[in-house]
């Protein structure tokens, strides 16, 4: 009998200092630490493609090649998005593509789009967003796009809502969402998108497109595009 008094007293006395404890932290940072549970457990990754690259230079005006422009707004992009608490790939961090050496043409080219979609694949990516710049004959083609896979409901979503933000930019030629068969699109598991963020061959975006502030711009839209995706789901 004494033995299991000494045991009841035992467990009250851990009980109530455990309890002093816990009530003893200041109220900020059990708050700190419920968010920052709730935060990991929300997370989402999302994988994002800047076009081209190494060899593959993609649209080129004089000096200016499209793979350069790519890489700076996906790296902006990148951060936007991790400020925000979402879990952020690069499909590549820096001037190559996937792939290996003694493949060529459109052999190297699917290769490469298709180690691109495998990092999404094992990065288990809740979106894909793969980003371009596009250019045409006629000059006189300008505006941001996002486009989708036909039959994926929820990469149409995500370009709606990608497009909604792109035409709050003054003086954005006011385009709408369209569908695209591009590889990354037709291959990839998880809800994707193609953003063209301009045209290279139009004179007036192609100077737009040089400049940090406007690419950082760009950035803040798509971002804002991906957060009311995930928000409304």
């Amino acid at each position: 009998m004494e033995q299991i008094m000494r045991t009841i007293f035992v467990l009250i006395f851990v009980s109530i200092v455990a309890a002093i404890f816990w009530v003893s932290q200041p109220v900020s940072t059990v708050a700190e630490k419920l968010i920052e549970n709730n935060k990991q457990a929300e997370q989402k990754i999302i994988v994002i493609d800047p076009g081209h690259g190494g060899y593959d230079p993609g649209a080129v005006h004089g000096s200016i090649l499209e793979k350069d422009i790519n890489l700076s707004i996906c790296e902006k992009l990148k951060k936007v998005l991790e400020a925000n608490n979402y879990r952020v790939i690069l499909t590549r961090t820096g001037d190559y593509n996937h792939a290996i050496k003694g493949i060529h043409g459109r052999e190297a080219k699917l290769y490469d789009m298709k180690k691109r979609v495998e990092i999404a694949q094992e990065a288990m990516a809740d979106i894909i967003i793969t980003l371009h710049v596009n250019s045409v004959k006629k000059t006189s083609y300008q505006g941001a796009e996002a486009f989708y896979y036909p039959i994926s409901r929820e990469g149409k979503t995500l370009a709606l809502a990608i497009q909604e933000e792109f035409i709050t930019i003054p003086d954005m030629n006011k385009r709408s969402a369209k569908i695209s068969m591009c590889y990354m699109l037709r291959y990839s598991k998880m809800p994707s998108v193609l953003v063209e963020v301009g045209y290279l061959s139009n004179p007036r975006e192609r100077k737009l497109l040089l400049e940090s502030k406007y690419r950082d711009l760009l950035a803040d839209k798509i971002a804002a595009g991906v957060i009311k995706y995930f928000n409304n789901k």
